[in-house]
């Protein structure tokens, strides 16, 4: 299992738009509030940014968390995160500690989110898109990009949903694969599940 999040750090809603004075107490647990309040006291733009990384690994976790307990209910606070300086660490949520990794790029935040000891091999993709349809372009990422890992056509795959949680179809495999997408602003992106390979 797998999950993703995409943050487009230019978007207006990140960039402009003022945070209601209680966001940070809904949405981040106390050790989480203290680390922004620490980044506040050597940056003034910093916590913006360490917010949004927060925020992307929640969703992130939570993207997994749900393909394997449909009932799970995004309450952020309850996904507690903590990372290293490379951006690596976990999400806790109600006992479970899942593996959590932040990439940062410019304006782009990318968290992909596994189980703690998995072996499997996780592909991901993220590209800026233009398409006015972001649903689509994601999708299209992803089958383009799968088709080309797995050495199969891009009309052998399909992206399925069981209730809200994605699944990639394979033609002539028994099994569905794993899968996550995320698309935020300018960026669309997904991470995909392989399984345990030699």
């Amino acid at each position: 299992m797998v999950g993703n999040d995409v943050v487009d750090l230019a978007e207006a809603e990140v960039r402009n738009s003022p945070l209601h004075p209680r966001f940070d107490q809904r949405v981040f647990s106390a050790l989480e509030r203290q680390a922004l309040q620490r980044r506040a006291a050597l940056q003034r733009r910093a916590p913006d940014r360490l917010r949004w990384i927060l925020w992307a690994a929640k969703e992130a976790a939570y993207k997994l968390r749900k393909q394997s307990d449909p009932s799970t209910l995004f309450s952020p606070s309850r996904f507690e995160v903590s990372l290293d300086d490379r951006l690596r660490g976990t999400v806790e949520h109600e006992g479970d500690r899942l593996r959590v990794e932040v990439t940062v790029v410019g304006d782009l935040v990318h968290a992909v989110a596994t189980l703690s000891g998995s072996r499997s091999e996780i592909v991901t993709g993220v590209e800026a898109s233009e398409r006015p349809n972001a649903s689509r372009a994601v999708r299209t990422l992803t089958i383009r990009n799968l088709a080309q890992k797995l050495g199969l056509p891009e009309s052998g795959l399909r992206v399925l949903r069981t209730g809200r949680v994605p699944r990639l179809e394979v033609e002539g495999w028994n099994r569905h694969l794993d899968l996550s997408l995320s698309h935020h602003g300018r960026y669309v992106a997904f991470a995909c599940d392989l399984g345990v390979t030699a």
